[in-house]
C-alpha cells in the first residue's frame, strides 16, 4: 500500500504593480529610447549605430508594454526577455547580420504589441 502526499506548494507572495509605476516606467522606458535614438548620429561605426538605434527599439518595447505587467514577476520577465533582446542585437548588429537584425526589429515590438493587445481583448497576460 503506497500513499501519495500532496505537493508542496511553495509560492512567493505576489506584487502587482500599481499603475502609477507602470507609467512611470512607460515615461522613462520611452525617455531612453527617444535618447538613444538622438544619439545615433554621433556615432561614426554603422554596427555600432545600429545597435544604438535597436537598443531605442527594445526600450521603447518595453515602454510599451510596462503599463501592462500585473506583477513584479511579470516585470522582471519583461526586463529579462529585453536584456535577451539587447544581446541578440549586440551579436548581429556588431557582426553585421543583416537577416537577423531585421527578424528583431519585426518581433520584439510584436511582443510588446502582444501584452496590451491580450490584455484588453481576453485578458491572457503574456509576460506571465
Amino acid at each position: 500500500m503506497t500513499t501519495a502526499s500532496a505537493p508542496a506548494t511553495t509560492t512567493a507572495p505576489v506584487r502587482y504593480l500599481t499603475k502609477a509605476v507602470g507609467g512611470g516606467l512607460f515615461v522613462l522606458f520611452w525617455a531612453i529610447a527617444i535618447v538613444l535614438w538622438v544619439l545615433v548620429g554621433q556615432f561614426d561605426d554603422a554596427g555600432l549605430r545600429g545597435f544604438i538605434a535597436d537598443a531605442g527599439i527594445v526600450f521603447a518595447a518595453l515602454g510599451t508594454a510596462s503599463p501592462f505587467l500585473a506583477t513584479t514577476r511579470s516585470l522582471t520577465i519583461a526586463l529579462g526577455w529585453g536584456a535577451v533582446a539587447l544581446g541578440l542585437f549586440a551579436f548581429a548588429d556588431l557582426l553585421h547580420l543583416t537577416v537577423i537584425v531585421y527578424l528583431l526589429r519585426m518581433f520584439v515590438p510584436l511582443v510588446a504589441i502582444l501584452a496590451p493587445v491580450n490584455k484588453f481583448v481576453n485578458g491572457y497576460r503574456v509576460f506571465v
